[in-house]
């Protein structure tokens, strides 16, 4: 089979897999004291924290590992609402955002929060002028996509965190989709007090992501679990020693290979096109043919076919996606909001390419 869904989640890579089998036996609880499997436990974990600050150049005190970037948007999102909302009850996100930044807010909206949504263009890009709009006395948070998980567009994140400085607005990224294919220098931004994302992108286990927390001083979140002093005091809960193994290595692992997965990803986009194109031609389409996203993730128009009759069609022989694996029952709010119409959006598949795929695999589309 020719899996192209890596967007929605990887393969674990074996390296590892390896080290988190040989983590299995520093089973003690990283919090317990003196006693050797414990102390193990803990060492690991410290040396899973660096690895995992390092991919964002970030410091790891700053880290806070969580069960996912699900989690860790709810944790910023409605941790900073709660935190605020009797002086600044005001959260602005763009209209393309992730499910679970969106469903949140859309959810903190109804208990009282004031929501702005920032229009995108065709591109996906945000419209800066719109969000400076947006911001006053009330914004408590500005929350971005940083890569969008559907086209792969890369937001200007330097133009975004001068305006929130200007506004004296915290920023909130969400870099699910961009750790391990944009480099991401956390220490260059002012405004960008948070960032959230998680292992199983970037061939990693599920189950561990976290969220970046800079300014670790400030008192400027309430945590979603209480019952322990874990993590800084703001995620209860005994640590998942073997996955925060893998999600370190796994960062570890995408920083050394960035380069080489970068040209890769070039290389097997262009193979996957030109079969493509082979074989509908004309009826053929690209949604996100722009220069301003991720290589690796393209989104496809092939006209005349149905996407959810198409991907049942070939899914014993190509496993691909119509968008995000966390709205799949709706259409496409992403392709909606850039402009396109239904008939496309009904058309459209996401195609998101591993570099490790064995280049063989891609002679799969020759038989569709």
């Amino acid at each position: 089979m020719l899996y192209l869904d890596n967007a929605a989640t990887t393969k674990v890579n074996e390296k590892v897999m390896q080290e988190m089998l040989e983590a299995r036996y520093a089973y003690g609880n990283s919090e317990a004291k003196f006693y050797a499997p414990a102390e193990d436990a803990k060492k690991l974990i410290s040396l899973a924290r660096q690895r995992v600050a390092n991919i964002v150049n970030a410091s790891p005190e700053e880290v806070i590992f969580t069960s996912g970037a699900t989690e860790a948007n709810n944790l910023v999102l409605k941790g900073s609402y709660w935190q605020n909302f009797r002086q600044k009850n005001k959260i602005v996100i763009s209209s393309i955002e992730h499910s679970s930044v969106y469903d949140t807010c859309k959810f903190l909206e109804s208990i009282g929060a004031e929501l702005a949504i920032v229009s995108v263009d065709k591109t996906g890009m945000l419209n800066l002028a719109e969000l400076e709009a947006c911001l006053d006395e009330k914004t408590a948070l500005v929350s971005i996509i940083y890569v969008n998980n559907e086209v792969g567009t890369i937001q200007n994140l330097d133009a975004i965190d001068e305006i929130c400085k200007k506004h004296k607005v915290k920023l909130h990224i969400d870099a699910t989709q961009a750790v391990g294919k944009v480099n991401i220098n956390i220490s260059k931004y002012s405004s960008l007090n948070y960032i959230t994302f998680t292992a199983h992108k970037i061939y990693g286990p599920k189950g561990v992501g976290c969220l970046i927390k800079r300014n670790t001083e400030d008192n400027d979140i309430i945590p979603l679990l209480h019952g322990g002093e874990q993590e800084n005091g703001l995620r209860a809960g005994t640590l998942a020693n073997e996955l925060i193994v893998g999600f370190g290595k796994a960062c570890e692992t995408a920083q050394l290979d960035f380069d080489d997965n970068h040209r890769k990803l070039i290389e097997y986009e262009n193979i996957v096109l030109k079969k493509l194109q082979n074989k509908f031609g004309k009826r053929m389409k690209i949604n996100n043919d722009f220069s301003n996203r991720i290589a690796g993730l393209l989104n496809i128009q092939l006209s005349g076919y149905n996407n959810m009759v198409l991907l049942k069609a070939i899914s014993s022989d190509v496993a691909a996606s119509t968008g995000s694996a966390c709205a799949v029952s709706r259409p496409s709010r992403v392709l909606q909001n850039m402009g396109f119409d239904e008939t496309t959006i009904n058309e459209s598949i996401r195609i998101s390419i591993s570099p490790y795929e064995e280049i063989s695999n891609f002679d799969y589309l020759d038989k569709l």
